[in-house]
């Protein structure tokens, strides 16, 4: 089996996980070819894997997707030369939606997603084939281990963003008509942070008058890329807002904000923004306890970012969800809140402040099930058994 890994340049922060599945497949037996179709000449690196013949291509979030110009049209290089192309989704396919459009009408496309709601976007951007499902895993090999000196007590994992920020460029970018879709279906998230944009989005507009539905919908179908940045801009709208508004609960409390903070930070909050992923893990390891509060683009999977602050050890605590005891046991293996509960979360936080062991002990389960379940070697076995299960059944078709 030869097998291609697409990218360009190299993979950054929790992306650089997916390094191992190239190793692993060599160890199955796999031909395998690393290319970065980012350098020099593309056409190159067309030929260059031309000559390798792969039977897989594998990029992550469609980065890796390219096109050929055929009778006038677009074709996927997948169907001109007759590989299956394979993108793994480990962020919402709605942020990377332009090479997507350009895989609407391909028929050897292969999508694997790390987030079951994914699917619907996939789907709304018109992508026929269904996907395939992996959870979010580690590398061992590319996390530090943790340090006995617990020195930051209370620390959030950002960054974070003022969301009036974000409003005031929506409104000077965005038709004055079309802002109160935006601000009525980004509080909707805010309030219901289980529902995926696209759900909030259709809802919400079912409500507006018909006249304006009908002025939305031109201009949708006019500036179909304008109308997917409304969208993305909707979810990041709402996740800051939802983030600034937990912060706000926290106020006074000395607190280190890993990531940039833009907006007047709250009092006793300081940003700590590391340059690289080795320093953001040492941070990691030196605290004690790491609140989170999910991105609407992880509308109901683990997330990567939790997988990494559970293997430093630290008392995670994260925002619940109804799919969190699928990968998580509550209150056992990481601290959780309801966004809006601002009773609860200063309870919680104060708790385990005076009682940093039993923060630690919550930590230390975490980490443990992070051995268990999510190492990365029964993620790309499942892709590699996947790979060929598809060759033996083409080749009894033929």
């Amino acid at each position: 089996m030869r097998i291609a890994f697409l990218k360009v340049g190299e993979y950054e922060g929790t992306l650089r996980h997916f390094k191992a599945f190239a190793g692993r497949f060599r160890e199955r037996g796999a031909e395998v070819l690393e290319l970065d179709i980012g350098q020099g000449d593309l056409n190159d690196r067309v030929k260059e894997l031309m000559d390798f013949g792969p039977m897989f291509c594998v990029d992550l979030n469609a980065n890796g997707v390219i096109t050929v110009s055929q009778e006038d049209k677009r074709l996927a290089l997948s169907d001109a030369m007759g590989f299956v192309h394979v993108s793994i989704f480990a962020d919402e396919p709605l942020f990377n939606f332009a090479p997507l459009l350009d895989m609407r009408n391909a028929n050897n496309f292969l999508p694997v997603v790390c987030d079951l709601k994914y699917a619907d976007s996939l789907a709304f951007l018109g992508i026929k084939q269904p996907p395939s499902y992996i959870t979010p895993f580690l590398d061992p090999s590319q996390m530090k281990e943790p340090t006995q000196d617990r020195e930051i007590s209370l620390a959030f994992f950002g960054p974070v963003i003022d969301p009036n920020i974000i409003a005031g460029q929506v409104v000077e970018n965005y038709r004055q008509e079309f802002l109160g879709i935006f601000f009525e279906v980004g509080e909707f998230l805010f309030r219901n942070p289980e529902v995926h944009v696209l759900q909030a989005h259709d809802y919400i507009l079912s409500m507006f008058n018909p006249a304006l539905q009908e002025e939305y919908a031109k201009w949708r179908e006019e500036n179909p890329k304008d109308f997917l940045n409304f969208l993305n801009l909707i979810s990041i709208y709402a996740t800051a807002k939802k983030r600034w508004f937990l912060l706000s609960f926290l106020d006074g409390m000395e607190l280190k904000v890993f990531g940039e903070i833009q907006g007047t930070p709250f009092e006793g909050h300081e940003a700590v923004v590391p340059k690289d992923w080795t320093e953001l893990l040492e941070l990691l390891g030196k605290s004690q306890l790491v609140i989170t509060s999910y991105p609407h683009s992880v509308p109901t999977g683990v997330g990567f970012s939790p997988l990494e602050i559970a293997y430093m050890g630290c008392a995670l605590m994260v925002d619940y969800r109804a799919t969190l005891p699928g990968f998580f046991v509550p209150e056992e293996e990481v601290i959780t809140y309801l966004p809006l509960d601002r009773a609860e979360i200063e309870e919680k936080v104060l708790f385990y402040l005076e009682n940093p062991d039993k923060a630690l002990e919550i930590g230390t389960r975490a980490r443990q099930k992070i051995f268990e379940r999510y190492t990365f070697e029964d993620r790309a076995d499942f892709l590699y058994d996947l790979f060929s299960n598809i060759l033996a059944n083409a080749q009894q078709v033929q």
